[in-house]
């Protein structure tokens, strides 16, 4: 018996260390300056809102990904009247801190102040649920919770296979027995975010107003226009151009490529899509 506890302290603390190396894996920061950001605030604070934007830039230029720093990049673009800018920039803060509810806040009010149709996305199973994840963890913190789960899962079947009969041992069948349920909850849920956002590439229109055309080239017939802050999908790209769906509505057409960007990875170009 005490053999068994000792195997079993000491698979605990081996998993625990895994799952700490686990955590440091999938969570690389890259911290921004405190004096530039300090600096892009004061600039904030007196209105030089223009001046605040490069540096907010500068910084994210540099690899840094923090949700601060975009959160108040898509504020100078706010109140220099670029909506199209805002929208993205608090989308992609949005992706980083997804339960803040000020970059909510923010990005609800750019979207209203835009004035353009917004479907949150795609149909399909997929894309629901990878949906409502997104609002509460970001892609890093549902591998972690997933992992958490499958180590925790182990730890309960190996305490099963080591311990003796009793009410200890039903309470552990009972917990792996839970623990299998929302790994398997967790996985597909993990997976559905995977999928979709490799699958997806969504982006948002950056011009004030673009022409959308039935094909790729500016002799082609434009069917309608969008304005600046209209999220869309991204399909694919052709020269110059890129081809992109409303999502929720069946709306399909062609537009240049600098006239979108996209929220995962800034400006589109020719191999993005690929």
């Amino acid at each position: 018996m005490k053999r068994n506890f000792l195997i079993l302290v000491i698979s605990g603390i081996f998993l625990l260390s895994v799952f700490a190396l686990a955590i440091t894996l999938l969570t690389p920061e890259v911290t921004a300056d405190t004096q530039a950001v300090s600096a892009a605030n004061q600039l904030y604070q007196v209105g030089n809102y223009e001046d605040a934007q490069r540096i907010y830039e500068q910084l994210i230029s540099q690899g840094v990904e923090d949700s601060t720093v975009y959160y108040n990049l898509g504020n100078t673009y706010f109140r220099q009247g670029d909506l199209g800018r805002a929208v993205l920039n608090f989308q992609r803060a949005s992706q980083l801190n997804p339960r803040d509810p000020d970059i909510r806040a923010n990005l609800e009010l750019a979207r209203t102040m835009a004035d353009v149709p917004f479907t949150s996305t795609a149909p399909g199973p997929l894309s629901t649920l990878a949906e409502m994840t997104s609002r509460w963890l970001t892609l890093n913190e549902t591998a972690i919770l997933a992992l958490a789960i499958w180590f925790l899962a182990c730890f309960l079947f190996l305490s099963l296979r080591l311990l003796d009969g009793g009410k200890v041992r039903r309470i552990l069948r009972y917990g792996a027995i839970v623990a299998l349920l929302i790994l398997a909850l967790i996985g597909l849920s993990l997976g559905s975010r995977i999928f979709t956002e490799s699958t997806q590439h969504n982006g948002v229109v950056v011009a004030p107003v673009v022409a959308v055309s039935s094909e790729p080239g500016e002799q082609f017939a434009t069917d309608f226009s969008l304005s600046s802050g209209t999220e869309v999908s991204l399909v694919e790209t052709r020269g110059n151009w890129a081809r992109l769906a409303v999502p929720g509505d069946a709306i399909e057409g062609w537009i240049p490529l600098n006239s979108v960007e996209t929220v995962a990875g800034g400006l589109l170009t020719r191999d993005t899509l690929l």
